[in-house]
């Protein structure tokens, strides 16, 4: 059995939060969008985990702000517990455009409105952390 800790951020632009899609070679979840964050490694601080991983998932220098939600579950037919701690992200360069580029475990990305919640392929619970993110603004 295996418990991991996953940081993951909340990017707002423009009333629109930016969802990443997960390759189709992903054993958990293949082809769902999620959040931008992946596993804190062992002694590493969860706030520099995040912006590590934006920088590895998408190529964005953000600034990571407070957690607002925290939730865990079962995965791996109950072998693997993952506690997933969310954060509110800033961009670090706010001049300029953002330049998303992903890395080869993501095939899409995407700005969302609250409207477009309903029409993707999200798990319940990161629809739930986007809402409450839009709700905290």
């Amino acid at each position: 059995m295996i418990q991991k800790v996953v940081s993951t951020g909340l990017l707002m632009r423009d009333d629109k939060v930016l969802v990443i899609q997960r390759s189709q070679r992903e054993k958990f979840l293949p082809g769902y969008f999620e959040l931008p964050g992946g596993k804190v490694d062992f002694g590493e601080d969860p706030a520099e985990a995040l912006a590590r991983e934006f920088k590895e998932e998408v190529n964005l220098d953000v600034e990571v702000g407070n957690p607002y939600h925290t939730f865990s579950y079962i995965s791996e037919n109950g072998n693997r517990h993952t506690v997933e701690i969310l954060y509110k992200v800033s961009l670090a360069d706010t001049t300029t455009e953002p330049y998303i580029k992903l890395s080869e475990d993501h095939k899409d990305f995407k700005w969302i409105g609250l409207d477009q919640l309903e029409h993707l392929q999200l798990s319940d619970e990161i629809k739930s952390c986007i809402l409450r993110g839009f709700q905290s603004i």
